[in-house]
């Protein structure tokens, strides 16, 4: 039995305990539903995450290249799946998120659109075939840019979104500059998720390549709230 979509959201439920300081990134944390659905997953999709095959350990391997723990993607699968309005993704790889956020929004009943950008070309052709193949491109727009240039657009065109996820860049100044224009992008009571929030790479300062602990941290308006850490993503919703 599946659920379907409700113009009414359930509650949202915040999980502050499970926030990290910078020392202890890298620590395990549990999947926990943001929104109550009465039951251990939304739907067999859903569950499917929690039990598929993994690589080095915890990746999760669905033959799509990509970098997801269990606990990331059913985050974003419940996400998509209970988001109102449309969804933003910045960075989208090989299509590996791309398609658990487009599975959700079709098992939704309640087809929003999603908007996914990364600067690869490669990548953006990679992501359209592996939605082509899985039959999942419906109401997906996959574009070449760059993904703080497009954000700005985006809050020039007066555009606003009630999901996104932020896999653009693990380094601080791309994750901050994007930080700094979320709060004109999201839709009031929306929510962001940032990959790689709980990497203990981020702890290192001799790691260039990643700041997205400091980066968000720094660069969120103070009208977000943390709402979790799942995975290695963390979960911040903007006020109403």
């Amino acid at each position: 039995m599946s659920l379907k979509f409700k113009e009414v959201k359930p509650q949202a439920t915040k999980h502050p305990e499970t926030y990290l300081s910078l020392n202890n990134l890298g620590k395990h944390a549990e999947y926990q539903p943001t929104f109550d659905y009465k039951r251990q997953f939304i739907n067999d999709n859903h569950a499917y995450y929690s039990i598929c095959p993994v690589k080095s350990d915890v990746l999760i391997d669905m033959g799509i290249d990509g970098w997801l723990r269990r606990q990331d993607a059913l985050k974003l699968y419940e996400m998509s799946f209970f988001a109102r309005g449309d969804i933003l993704e910045l960075g989208c790889y090989k299509g590996l998120s791309t398609s658990i956020l487009s599975q959700a929004n079709y098992d939704s009943g309640f087809k929003k659109n999603i908007l996914s950008i990364d600067l690869n070309n490669t990548a953006v052709e990679a992501t359209k075939q592996t939605l082509s193949n899985q039959g999942l491109q419906e109401r997906v727009s996959v574009i070449r840019d760059d993904a703080v240039n497009y954000v700005c657009q985006l809050a020039q065109e007066g555009k606003n979104f009630d999901f996104i996820f932020i896999d653009h860049s693990h380094a601080y100044e791309p994750v901050f500059e994007v930080c700094k224009e979320l709060q004109h992008i999201v839709a009031p009571g929306g929510f962001c998720l940032f990959h790689d929030y709980n990497d203990i790479r981020n702890i290192n300062p001799d790691e260039k390549d990643y700041g997205v602990f400091q980066a968000v941290n720094d660069g969120l308006d103070k009208n977000f709230e943390f709402y979790g850490i799942y995975g290695c993503t963390a979960l911040f919703r903007v006020g109403v």
